[in-house]
């Protein structure tokens, strides 16, 4: 069987609510846009329910902007996604991914922190095909900023965010 790897494209807009957990301060609301490029790796593996492919791409946030406590705006970039594609269903398809990567804001993210941070997510969604390979693509991430310990103290942000936008596999 010839392998065919599969390239994808998508655009999206998040909206996300900071928690208060381990180091992190919550009460923050922010929004985010996202553009992202990745290729399946492998051919189709795992058990049935899961099967599916692995692949590795980069995502761009060329828009953060934190809406509450205080305004302030950045610019991302995750070099690192990790995706498991389930293999898709005649009209949806399931994702689960890791992100690594930088966040670099107009002011410290926490506060008395920096404006450079280190960004992680972990999360999964889920492409609806209403026709061919275009698909509506609806997520959740975990998100987490921090510093990654450059200082003494290392808070962070951890937020839950909600995803909505365009994908096109091919």
């Amino acid at each position: 069987m010839l392998f065919r790897s599969l390239a994808e494209w998508n655009v999206a807009a998040g909206y996300a609510n900071s928690v208060d957990l381990f180091q992190s301060s919550g009460g923050r609301t922010y929004a985010v846009q996202t553009v992202g490029w990745s290729r399946d790796l492998t051919h189709d593996a795992g058990p049935p329910v899961l099967r599916g492919r692995f692949a590795w791409g980069v995502e761009v946030t060329p828009v953060f902007a934190q809406l509450t406590p205080s305004h302030m705006y950045g610019i991302g970039v995750a070099p690192v996604v990790w995706r498991w594609n389930v293999t898709p269903r005649r009209r949806w398809s399931a994702f689960a991914e890791l992100s690594m990567g930088g966040l670099w804001t107009t002011a410290a993210l926490p506060e008395h922190t920096s404006r450079v941070n280190f960004s992680a997510h972990w999360g999964g969604g889920i492409r609806l095909f209403p026709h061919g390979a275009h698909a509506l693509l609806l997520g959740y991430r975990f998100q987490h900023f921090s510093n990654g310990n450059q200082f003494s103290a290392n808070p962070g942000v951890n937020s839950h965010v909600v995803i909505a936008g365009w994908s096109r596999r091919q």
